[in-house]
């Protein structure tokens, strides 16, 4: 890190590695992409359990009760 002066004020200029605070490494990359991976997961299990236990849903009841008064 060292500071310049430019246009009349005093600037910092840092490198590559002093502005990433350290060097490179996969744990984020990995971490992120292992919690993405849960993520869709947990969501395609709960999807699934919530298509195969409900025969049908209250808007289907009330669509049926609205068809047969207006038949009726």
């Amino acid at each position: 890190m060292h500071k310049e002066q430019e246009d009349g004020e005093v600037v910092t200029h840092v490198t590559d590695t002093e502005a990433r605070s350290g060097s490179r490494t996969r744990v984020t990359r990995n971490i992120l992409v292992i919690s993405l991976v849960l993520v869709i997961a947990v969501l395609a299990i709960t999807m699934g359990f919530g298509f195969f236990e409900t025969g049908e849903s209250g808007a289907d009841q009330v669509n049926g009760n609205m068809t047969q008064q207006g038949a009726g």
